[in-house]
């Protein structure tokens, strides 16, 4: 048989092998950062020896999400070269936003009706595992995986962000008009009672709350969203005020506040290194605004700007910030054309994959105002994962 024969011939058995390759990073991305980088890889090799690369311009055609992710990529790519930080470095941070990439490996994989049924499968049964594994770990039924307190496999910025997507994707599931509706319901006092009295993830509550504001908005009238907006907001103030567990949320407030009425600033809380990283940041940005100081350099520039009594940092935990800093004002339209897309074309999406999508921008939105999102491994994974597997259906969509 000849070459070109075998090859078109095994093309279905890549795409059908990378299918299950997707629904096995999806249900172990949230536990290893081994398995992650496997999977990942091997996707890549699947996509480029089934020469899906091919396809590409016309799917960043019907997908301009991921187009804006390329541009972003190829972006910090090109600020390699002006980077101020030694080379070695700025690889090493350019090779951590490698998962924008995956909004182009992931799609060609999960096209199938069954692949995507799986693999949204797989994010529930990772989502529950999460969940009940930070009630093991609080019952002392597992060695907690973490330094801090909190019950949670990782860290509690990580885990809050991943059960308030959850919550959110529960809330919609049990409005669902088949038997598993009611299976939902549980899951979702669950996820809150977990968000708001076992792992104290500020990021994560506040992303909760917004994304209920949003569920409330997708699937109510406008005078039933405004009811329940009014009561989700009395039930806030209510546990601000009363409860022992709103401790952290109250100590964000009390830090903020001294921290801007300190005369140089507190930087010994939380929120004071946090502010202050904000504050370097946008010096840094005001030096270079229009193509920042390269990939990687954030480290290296911010050391220079911050003063002795000023704690050092790696990045500002924001990524608008993160992303200027090293590509300027370009790659932060970048960044925000990405975002816009995403909802932009959502609405193209029928109407769950379109809530959903819409619900994963949010989150991404918010989470990058407190976190360098993008960066951070399993975040970063997560969310472009999330993302591919949204859109999934668009070109089709578009076609409709």
């Amino acid at each position: 048989m000849p070459f070109k024969e075998l090859y078109f011939q095994s093309q279905p058995l890549m795409i059908s092998t990378g299918g299950y390759i997707a629904i096995l990073l999806i249900l172990t991305l949230p536990f290893s950062t081994a398995l992650t980088v496997v999977f990942s890889v091997a996707l890549l090799l699947l996509w480029i020896s089934s020469a899906q690369f091919m396809a590409l311009p016309y799917f960043v055609k019907q997908n301009p999400q991921t187009l804006f992710a390329l541009l972003l990529f190829f972006c910090l790519t090109f600020a390699v070269t002006y980077s101020t930080a030694p080379p070695e470095h700025a690889l090493t941070t350019l090779s951590k936003y490698r998962e924008l990439l995956l909004l182009a490996v992931l799609p060609p994989f999960i096209q199938s009706e069954s692949t995507r049924h799986w693999a949204w499968n797989a994010f529930i049964i990772a989502s529950v595992m999460t969940l009940l594994g930070s009630y093991a770990i609080y019952f002392g039924l597992i060695d907690n995986m973490q330094p801090t307190k909190d019950p949670s496999i990782k860290n509690r910025i990580t885990h809050s962000l991943l059960v308030a997507f959850f919550a959110f994707f529960c809330a919609h599931k049990s409005l669902q008009a088949n038997k598993y509706s009611l299976f939902y319901i549980p899951l979702l006092v669950l996820c809150i009672h977990n968000l708001f009295f076992l792992v104290s993830g500020r990021t994560g509550q506040l992303i909760f709350l917004l994304l209920m504001l949003l569920f409330y908005i997708q699937r109510f009238s406008t005078k039933k969203a405004v009811l329940l907006i009014t009561a989700t907001v009395m039930l806030l103030l209510a546990f601000i005020a009363c409860s022992d567990r709103a401790s952290r949320i109250n100590e964000g407030f009390s830090q903020t506040q001294n921290y801007l009425h300190a005369e140089n600033g507190e930087t010994k809380t939380s929120e004071g290194q946090r502010l202050t990283f904000w504050k370097h940041s946008l010096m840094l940005i005001s030096e270079a605004p229009w193509l920042g100081h390269g990939t990687g350099s954030y480290p290296t520039e911010y050391s220079r700007v911050a003063t002795k009594a000023d704690i050092a940092s790696s990045n500002p935990h924001n990524e608008y910030l993160m992303i200027t800093v090293q590509t300027g004002i370009a790659g932060l339209l970048l960044f925000l054309a990405f975002l816009f897309s995403q909802y932009r074309y959502s609405l193209n999406l029928i109407n769950e994959y379109k809530w959903l999508a819409q619900g994963v921008l949010v989150a991404l939105a918010v989470n990058s105002l407190f976190n360098s999102t993008i960066l951070d491994f399993t975040e970063g994974h997560w969310f472009t994962t999330m993302i591919a597997l949204c859109f999934a259906t668009l070109s089709t969509s578009t076609k409709s």
